[in-house]
């Protein structure tokens, strides 16, 4: 064999050899961000290799002109990241979205050790209206109707920076209502309805753990002589058990906070989305019904795969054992807590006249007694516990053509949130006749031993087991 022959067939077998090296790399497939990241610095080298055995230059050449090219591009990398760890650009702006299970993918938002994220203070944004159940049926976000969302200087939705309030309100989504105007927002109407400083202290995401936290870190500060605390018992249960699982014990703010805003991730993240379209969850059509409102118009109303779901025992005690530490926190400072049950939307509609279960699958969906279980648990826990289940109410109101949720969402309209917040108010009124001194009373003998009482709610003690057993 002659030399340019043996030499063109080495030229053929090294090409293969590294096109099977390509092929090996890329088809191991790409599961997240991280393993992105590490199959195109792969490449690249690869790539080097590739031209520094066929490239018609000296190797020393070949050497040069990587070194060259690769610090060039560290350079200009070590620039950018530079701007973002002085905090001078966030590419979440420009190259950032929404990644399931990913809250920080997002602009605005910060990691919390405790909290695992937060917004930022005084953040704002315009978007337009897309319900999380159309969202995850991939209809398209509706320009019409827009949303205005502003946060204050902790990264709640108020509308200034409060440093003393009245009553405070914790809770989730539904008390952010970051689909909701400001002044449709329960706070907003419960300030009001009460005439007095209301604090909204809701955060999207957040579980039990999260929002006692926030209790400590944001609510107690404010001096408040009133706790509400909304338990939503849509999600609620799962945010306490996947925080046990999502916390991060050795995370560290500056890093994190670094990582997700940094150019490296974010442009990571664009290639990791590119032609990957939206697939709708289809399961979602088959929880469906159709409402006819107050004007005799029917409307298909959509409902989570997951609505009413039973809690099992140990999930119901992750979930509860927050709130009787935030109950027992307010009674040692002599603050009111009021624990107020908000529903799924298929508690309120699945039972009434004006709506028609269109399916097999929602027809087979059955509601549980929780609202009144967690009642008894919680007030035998700490009698001091003031609770009211927001479920009657908002039934009444749909039963009367009133849309208390929406169509394509899970979350209250504008009127679920006015009919909540009126709910509250007559609950936080009708009971403030009865405190005097019988509550006071209450406070320090309602039982034999307080302070073992207190600990056995606060530990998991016997008699807690045994009532979550129940």
């Amino acid at each position: 064999m002659r030399n340019d022959e043996r030499r063109g067939l080495t030229i053929i077998l090294t090409l293969m050899v590294f096109l099977a090296g390509y092929g090996i790399l890329f088809l191991t497939g790409v599961t997240n961000i991280r393993h992105l990241l590490d199959n195109v610095i792969s490449a690249y080298l690869l790539a080097w290799a590739l031209y520094g055995m066929f490239a018609r230059v000296p190797l020393s050449e070949t050497g040069s002109r990587f070194l060259l090219t690769t610090g060039s591009l560290v350079f200009c990398w070590l620039l950018a990241e530079g701007a973002v760890m002085i905090g001078a650009i966030d590419f979440r702006t420009l190259l950032g979205a929404y990644e399931p299970g990913t809250a920080l993918s997002m602009e605005g938002r910060r990691y919390d050790k405790e909290l695992l994220w937060r917004h930022d203070p005084h953040y704002q944004y315009e978007a337009s209206y897309q319900g999380n159940l159309g969202g995850a049926l991939c209809i398209p976000p509706d320009p019409t109707q827009k949303i205005d969302v502003r946060y204050d200087h902790n990264g709640f939705r108020n509308a200034r920076d409060l440093h003393e309030a009245e009553l405070v309100v914790i809770g989730d989504s539904y008390i952010e209502g970051y689909l909701t105007p400001e002044s449709k927002l329960i706070t907003t109407v419960l300030s009001e309805l009460q005439g007095t400083s209301v604090a909204n202290l809701g955060h999207s995401g957040y579980g039990p753990q999260q929002e006692l936290a926030v209790l400590r870190r944001f609510g107690l500060p404010l001096k408040p002589k009133t706790v509400v605390w909304a338990f939503f018992e849509g999600n609620d249960f799962s945010d306490s058990a996947a925080y046990e699982r999502q916390a991060y014990g050795s995370g560290n703010d500056f890093w994190q906070n670094f990582w997700f805003r940094s150019l490296t991730r974010n442009v990571a993240a664009l290639m990791f989305r590119q032609g990957r379209q939206c697939i709708p969850k289809e399961s979602i059509n088959e929880f469906r019904a159709e409402f006819i409102d107050a004007e005799h118009m029917t409307k298909t109303i959509l409902f989570a795969p997951t609505e009413v779901a039973q809690p099992s025992g140990p999930t119901l005690h992750n979930a509860l054992a927050p709130i009787v530490e935030a109950a027992l926190l307010c009674r040692e400072q002599n603050i009111r807590f009021l624990v107020a049950f908000v529903p799924e939307k298929f508690r309120v509609y699945h039972d009434l006249h004006n709506v028609s279960l269109t399916t097999d699958a929602v027809r087979q969906l059955r509601v549980t007694d929780l609202p009144d279980h967690m009642r008894r648990l919680l007030t035998e826990l700490v009698p001091t516990i003031e609770y009211v289940d927001l479920t009657p109410a908002l039934k009444s109101a749909t039963r009367a053509g009133i849309a208390t949720y929406l169509a394509d969402d899970t979350h209250w309209t504008d009127e679920g949130n006015r009919i909540a917040a009126d709910t509250i108010h007559r609950a936080l009124r009708k009971n403030h006749a009865g405190r005097g001194l019988g509550w006071i009373f209450s406070r320090t003998s309602s039982l034999p031993d307080q302070s073992s009482s207190d600990d056995n709610a606060r530990h998991g003690g016997p008699q807690y087991r045994r009532l979550i057993k129940k």
